[in-house]
C-alpha cells in the first residue's frame, strides 16, 4: 500500500480506538517518518499551533470530539500521478458535538537524505452542507470480483507478477485467516481481512507498478481499454475496502 495513505490509515484507526475505549492514543510513526505534527486551527490571536500526535489527539478530546472518519476520494482524473508524494487526497475529518466539523490535510517532505519524510497535518474547517457523518459499505462481493477479473487480464498480457499480487489479495478475502502477523492499523479482526486485502492489492505507483508496462502490454494486444477500466475499477474497491475497514466499526 502507498505508504502515506497507510500512515493516515493508521492514525485515525488509533484514534477512533481511543475515542470509543477512553484512553490516549496509542500510535508509533512509520520508520520511513522523520517528524510527524499536527497544525491546529489558527486561535483568535492567529497562532499556529503544532503538536505531537498524542496532543493532538488531547485538544480533538477538548474541543468535544465525537467521531472522526478517514476521507478519501474513490477516483483520480490520472492514476500515473498515484506513484507521487501528496496525491492521495485523503484527509481526516473531524466531528464536534456542537456541530462543526475541521479536517486535516496531510503534507509530505523529503527530510535531508536517508532521513526520511517530514509530515504536517494541518487543520482546515469544513463547510459542510450536511451535517451527516459519512458511512462506507462493505464491498467484499465486488471486490472479489474485480480482483478475479484483473488477475485474468494480467495473465492474457503476459504479466505473471501482477496475477499473483492480485491472487493474494483475494486469498485475504477468502480466507481472513491468512496474512497474520503483518503490520496492521488498530482496527477488529472481522476487519482486518479488508484491509490486508487493499493494501497487497494496491499496485498503483510510478516505474514498476501498474501503471507503468503493463498499460502498454495491454494496448499491444487490443486490450487497452479493458485495462482502463479495470484499473479504475480496481482503485476504487481499494478506495472503498480501506473507508470501510478504517471507519465502519
Amino acid at each position: 500500500m502507498n505508504g502515506q495513505m497507510y500512515q493516515i490509515a493508521c492514525i485515525v484507526a488509533a484514534a477512533r480506538k481511543a475515542l470509543k475505549s477512553g484512553k490516549e492514543i496509542c500510535y508509533k510513526p512509520e520508520k520511513y517518518t522523520n517528524k510527524l505534527n499536527f497544525q491546529i486551527l489558527p486561535s483568535e490571536k492567529g497562532e499556529v499551533t503544532e503538536l505531537s500526535v498524542t496532543d493532538w489527539f488531547k485538544n480533538l478530546k477538548e474541543k468535544g470530539l465525537k467521531d472522526l472518519k478517514l476521507f478519501c476520494p474513490i477516483s483520480v482524473e490520472d492514476r500515473g500521478i498515484l506513484g507521487f508524494s501528496n496525491t492521495t487526497q485523503s484527509s481526516i475529518l473531524c466531528f464536534y458535538k456542537d456541530g462543526k466539523a475541521s479536517y486535516f490535510l496531510p503534507n509530505w517532505e523529503s527530510a535531508s537524505p536517508g532521513k526520511g519524510w517530514d509530515v504536517t497535518y494541518t487543520e482546515y474547517e469544513w463547510e459542510r452542507s450536511s451535517q451527516d457523518i459519512p458511512h462506507y459499505e462493505n464491498n467484499i462481493e465486488e471486490f472479489k470480483d474485480i480482483l478475479a477479473r484483473i488477475e485474468d487480464l494480467a495473465i492474457k498480457i503476459e504479466c505473471d507478477n501482477f496475477a499473483k499480487v492480485f491472487h493474494s489479495a483475494r486469498k485475504f478475502l477468502l480466507d481472513p485467516e491468512s496474512g497474520k502477523g503483518l503490520a496492521e492499523p488498530q482496527i477488529p479482526p472481522q476487519h482486518l481481512s479488508i484491509f490486508r486485502a487493499a493494501s497487497a492489492a494496491d499496485v498503483f505507483g510510478a516505474m514498476g507498478s501498474w501503471n507503468d508496462e503493463p498499460g502498454w502490454l495491454a494496448q499491444d494486444k487490443g486490450l487497452g481499454q479493458v485495462y482502463d477500466e479495470l484499473s479504475d475499477q480496481l482503485l476504487r474497491n481499494i478506495r472503498l475496502a480501506i473507508l470501510f475497514a478504517i471507519n465502519e466499526w
